[in-house]
């Protein structure tokens, strides 16, 4: 049967540096029309609509769903704008293990705050999007639990309902306690937000600092 494995996306897949976000940036600041309106914003590990609310609050803005929809109009536009940058980048050996895994009887997924359509330009950027058929994103929860819920009801409407297991795979602590609260196990990737320090505070299953440390499990 193979197991469910779900990504994260920023840090996990994707290089997260202060680049990778720059067109999400630049569509708030085009939208308040100001600038550096995202300092001090904790974005790890958020919805992407979690962290424009409390932008747009941070700036005297109530949030309604006109608002939200003019922001997606402007970050459509920028996101198409820096496709061909270099903005987002293979993390680790990310693509070389998902290419490996689509060999497999494993499902793949994804669990991310990232809009669907930003996580199409990053993942299609560097190959690897046609691997992943369903997932759940920015767009199915202000929260992450909401968001993962919902990944799992996809991938079992998609795939069955019946896995050998079911992982998660990220680089916040944040994706531990998704993971417990799916009842699947986690692997900790060292490369993005948290430390490995303070990954292991939480315990994971697994904790790596690349992709192939873990081929064992699945290949």
């Amino acid at each position: 049967m193979g197991a469910l494995i779900f990504f994260d996306i920023n840090g996990t897949v994707i290089t997260r540096d202060e680049r990778t976000d720059i067109p999400y940036q630049n569509a708030i600041n085009l939208f308040l029309d100001t600038r550096n309106s995202m300092d001090g914003v904790d974005t790890s590990a958020r919805s992407d609509k979690d962290v424009f609310i409390e932008v747009i609050n941070k700036f005297g803005q109530d949030f309604t769903e006109e608002k939200w929809l003019r922001f997606l109009k402007l970050y459509e536009k920028q996101l198409e704008d820096f496709k061909s940058t270099d903005v987002w980048r293979e993390n680790a050996d990310a693509i070389e293990f998902i290419h490996k895994l689509s060999k497999t009887n494993h499902k793949l997924s994804l669990i991310s705050g990232e809009l669907s359509i930003g996580a199409k330009y990053k993942l299609e950027k560097i190959n690897v999007w046609k691997y992943f058929s369903t997932g759940g994103f920015g767009e199915d929860g202000l929260r992450r639990f909401d968001i993962a819920d919902t990944a799992l009801i996809k991938a079992k409407e998609l795939f069955g309902n019946t896995f050998d297991d079911i992982f998660i795979i990220g680089d916040t602590c944040l994706d531990i306690h998704t993971a417990r609260h799916l009842g699947a196990k986690v692997i900790s990737i060292t490369t993005g937000s948290h430390s490995r320090e303070k990954l292991m505070e939480e315990n994971p299953d697994y904790i790596i600092d690349c992709f192939k440390e873990i081929e064992y499990l699945f290949i």
